[in-house]
C-alpha cells in the first residue's frame, strides 16, 4: 500500500455551523494527485484539540484502518486546535498549509483582519 496524505480543516458555514473534513490524498500510475474525502461532519460542542485528535485517529484507525506506515503526513492550517490535535505525529508529520500561512500574511500586512467585537 502505497503511502497516503492527509488534510484536515474545520470551518464555519454561513449558517454558523462548524463543520471538519478529513481528506486523503494518494497518487494514480500517472502520478495526478487523487483527493478522496473520507468524511466530513458537522462539529458539535467544543472543538477541543482532544476532540479534533479523536475524530481524526477514529477516522483513520477504526473506519478505515489505516496503519501508521501507510501514513505520510497530514497537512491543516494553523489554527491551535489543529496545530496541538495533530503535532504528536500519531497521524504522520503535521505540515502548515502554505495557502493558510501566506492568507495570515497579507491579511496582517494589509491590516485586513477582523476588528474585535466589544458587544462578544
Amino acid at each position: 500500500m502505497p503511502a497516503i496524505a492527509f488534510t484536515a480543516d474545520i470551518w464555519k458555514s454561513g449558517a454558523r455551523k462548524y463543520y471538519i473534513s478529513l481528506t486523503a490524498h494518494v497518487f494514480d500510475d500517472d502520478f495526478e494527485v487523487i483527493p478522496l474525502v473520507l468524511s466530513l461532519r458537522q462539529l458539535t460542542g467544543r472543538h477541543l484539540a482532544i476532540n479534533v485528535e479523536a475524530f481524526i485517529n477514529y477516522e483513520l484507525n477504526e473506519k478505515f484502518q489505516i496503519m501508521p506506515n501507510q501514513r505520510a503526513g497530514i497537512t491543516t492550517d494553523c489554527g491551535s486546535e489543529m496545530v496541538a490535535a495533530t503535532a504528536h505525529g500519531l497521524f504522520g508529520p503535521r505540515h502548515s498549509c502554505i495557502a493558510h500561512v501566506w492568507n495570515n500574511v497579507v491579511k496582517n500586512g494589509l491590516c485586513l483582519w477582523e476588528k474585535p467585537n466589544p458587544k462578544k
